[in-house]
């Protein structure tokens, strides 16, 4: 009997230098994972350093490696288009959202995959969990990190979730299509906040394991200015999307007690 599937969704841009390591090191942690037949969807921004030809080469190496192109929209949009093929194509039973920088740990994998098959439907590797780290990070920027996090919460009505913004993720696929993926109004990096909201709001059991974000080695990181402007905003889309979801809620429990008949 054919083993369920477990999809890791990895945007790249510029990666040329990190993704045979990367690729590599997801791979060596196959057969530590029992329950799942573990594939790996590269989405590659067409980028100019060659990135696409070495995931060509590493897939003579990998029969559970593919790979799309597209052009450079933002990592969010990088995402929808992955997740929406990995379901069209796979059907797998688990989607993974991993950087191709090598900053997420692979050997994390195992674990996260046992607590999605202990009945988690959201798994979130989480640097600021009991036990995480992020070694290096100067003092004023864990704060802004924390305070980002906080806001999120805030903003969009979440439960205490340590780690809102954290790329590396398990997540249970038949829950996504809940989502529309299309319509979450995000291109970049705060696409990760929103898709998070999104699954709470439609009733995700979540849970977080710790995980200690390396160092980048090569290359340098994607997070532009307009990538934080762009969050800022979204933070009022989440608070605007809350508000507008609790009105509705009020509305059909206010619709329904009128149709309840009186004795």
């Amino acid at each position: 009997m054919a083993k369920p599937i477990a999809c890791i969704v990895l945007p790249t841009f510029n990666e040329a230098e990190n993704i045979p390591a990367a690729l590599s090191g997801i791979f060596s942690q196959a057969d530590a994972i029992r329950t799942h037949e573990l594939h790996v969807l590269v989405v590659d921004d067409n980028s100019p350093d060659g990135t696409a030809a070495r995931v060509r080469e590493a897939m003579q190496h990998f029969p559970h490696l593919h790979l799309i192109t597209g052009e450079k929209n933002g990592l969010g949009e990088a995402y929808k288009r992955g997740i929406t093929h990995a379901i069209k194509t796979l059907q797998p039973h688990l989607i993974l959202q991993m950087d191709a920088d090598l900053q997420h740990d692979p050997a994390v994998l195992p674990r996260m995959i046992s607590l999605a098959n202990d009945g988690y439907d959201v798994v979130v590797g989480s640097r600021f969990a009991p036990g995480g780290a992020i070694p290096g990070l100067p003092g004023h920027r864990r704060l802004i990190s924390l305070a980002g996090n906080r806001l999120v919460r805030w903003f969009g009505g979440i439960p205490l979730i340590r780690d809102c913004t954290s790329g590396y993720r398990v997540i249970r696929a038949d829950l996504i299509p809940r989502c529309d993926l299309e319509h979450l109004s995000t291109r970049g990096y705060s696409f990760q906040s929103s898709l998070l909201c999104e699954l709470l709001r439609n009733g995700a059991h979540l849970v977080e394991t710790p995980i200690v974000f390396a160092t980048r080695a090569h290359g340098e990181s994607k997070l532009s200015f307009l990538d934080q402007w762009e969050f800022v905003v979204n933070l009022f889309r989440l608070r605007l999307l809350k508000t507008t979801r609790n009105r509705a809620m009020q509305r059909s429990r206010r619709s329904a007690e009128d149709r309840i008949p009186l004795k």
